[in-house]
């Protein structure tokens, strides 16, 4: 089995461990413990660190993917690779630190609610920005070094038991909620403390410079690539979360609380393929330096095949129980139906459409990622404006799965353009006709009396029906072959 696949295998696992405690959390802790109120300010502290964390980067961390190759060498402590990704970053969060202190009331003193984000909860903002950036550092190096377990386990799944751990406090102690969110903060911070200890204890963990290494054709490629990126990183992170800042500055915070609660069981779908894209860079951009196109070919149509099996699978599966889901959270969120609906249609279209962005981001012609990034914005603001008014929070979910339809098309188009590299087959054709009729099968069961037992129930005939079918038709190679391999072993 190969690298990709045995990490991946267990990158799926922790990732899926995090959904379960996710799940726990989000839908069973924060709708009961926080009001609707205090959920969506938790979701508008997490978007601003979030950004902060990209464009303090400088864009660096994206170019250590492509660039890493290069300095390569243990023996020599990888020419002091970590030691530059450290300086580059801290030198850009202090850079951003300044410029939002000293320039952030000209671009929000007349908007009360951006004021109350950056001033009254900036010392949360500005401390949780700097443990993610940093986790972000240790982690990117780490996953240089070809270990993704490691992160992937502390950020899809640790971080999220600490978070929901903190969470409990407050069935446990009455606390007030801005005393809460120190103990949040902690939780956060917390696997960024882990993973250097990891490091460190491995002895990789070495600032030792080497600043004569990288020759001036290493440095102007690096400085190029991160430059984009910078603006490719503050892009990808405003289409993440400019949904729920348009919600809060057009809607409230109220509303922002519930489309945050409701989005996540549509988030759940992309989750399986962190873990691809996370090892992918790696190794797509090895093939890139060797020129293996036949190898980037290759990935690429593994991801969409087998990440639209994951992906498809999970969106019939929340939709089908959609009226199950409302039997669960309070009946504030119910106007967060149709949300999952066009969330999940947007998460299942980059699940299908594969490591297309990675591809792109690791290629020559890294530079128009950054173009269809910076066009899909300008869509998904213009389409917010249409549809919030019109259509509340409705309207934001059916904007985030129009740009995502439209800015993984220009992708597919333009890789195929450029690369000649066509991923996807009649396999994947056949799987969503699968899919579609599954989800038609459905809809012949009738309710039943409890609504966990219906849960289970008809969660356990889809899976059984869709992932049966695609075995008997070997739709996908790598599932029929872990499924043989796992058979074998039982019948030993």
């Amino acid at each position: 089995m190969g690298i990709i696949q045995k990490q991946l295998i267990k990158g799926t696992i922790y990732s899926y461990l995090g959904v379960a405690v996710g799940f726990v959390t989000t839908i069973f802790l924060r709708p009961f413990c926080l009001s609707e109120e205090e959920n969506g300010l938790l979701a508008v502290i997490l978007a601003c660190s979030s950004i902060l964390v990209q464009v303090s980067s400088l864009g660096f961390q994206s170019a250590s993917v492509r660039f890493f190759p290069y300095f390569r060498n243990p023996k020599k402590n990888n020419h002091g690779f970590l030691f530059l990704s450290v300086i580059v970053s801290l030198i850009g969060f202090i850079l951003c630190w300044v410029i939002v202190s000293i320039g952030g009331d000209f671009f929000w003193s007349n908007s009360p609610k951006n004021q109350l984000i950056f001033k009254e909860y900036g010392p949360i903002l500005w401390a949780l920005a700097f443990f993610l950036q940093f986790f972000s550092v240790l982690d990117n190096y780490n996953r240089a070094l070809y270990d993704t377990v490691t992160g992937t386990a502390l950020r899809e799944f640790y971080q999220k038991f600490f978070v929901g751990l903190s969470m409990a406090l407050l069935l446990v102690f009455t606390l007030s909620f801005d005393q809460f969110l120190y103990v949040w903060l902690f939780a956060n911070a917390f696997p960024t403390f882990i993973i250097a200890f990891k490091l460190a204890k491995e002895k990789k963990l070495d600032f030792t410079p080497d600043l004569s290494f990288p020759d001036k054709k290493l440095v102007a490629g690096m400085a190029s690539i991160s430059a984009f990126a910078i603006l490719s990183g503050f892009t990808t992170m405003i289409i993440q979360y400019i949904d729920k800042f348009m919600i809060f500055n057009l809607l409230g915070t109220k509303e922002t609380g519930v489309y945050d609660i409701t989005v996540y069981f549509a988030v759940v779908i992309a989750m399986p393929a962190r873990s691809m894209y996370r090892i992918a860079g790696t190794i797509i951009a090895e093939h890139w330096k060797n020129e293996d196109y036949a190898g980037v070919l290759s990935l690429y149509r593994k991801s969409c095949i087998n990440q639209l099996l994951i992906g498809l699978l999970l969106f019939i599966g929340i939709w089908a129980n959609i009226d199950n889901v409302f039997h669960i959270l309070p009946p504030a969120y119910k106007t967060g139906k149709y949300v999952i609906l066009f969330v999940g249609l947007g998460s299942l279209i980059d699940m299908a459409t594969g490591v297309n962005g990675v591809i792109l981001a690791t290629s020559k012609y890294f530079k128009f990622d950054t173009y269809f990034f910076v066009a899909l914005i300008l869509v998904i603001i213009g389409a917010n404006y249409v549809f919030i008014p019109k259509y509340g929070l409705t309207g934001a979910a059916i904007a985030a799965a129009l740009g995502t339809f439209l800015f993984n098309l220009f992708r597919f188009a333009f890789v195929w353009a450029k690369f000649g590299l066509q991923p996807f087959s009649v396999n994947n054709v056949a799987i969503l006709f699968i899919g579609l009729v599954v989800l038609a099968l459905n809809y012949l069961l009738p309710p039943l009396p409890n609504f966990i037992v219906d849960i289970a129930v008809r969660s356990g005939l889809i899976t059984a029906i869709y992932m049966g079918a695609v075995y008997w038709f070997r739709l996908s190679p790598e599932m029929n072959q872990l499924v043989n391999s796992k058979v074998k072993v039982l019948n030993r």
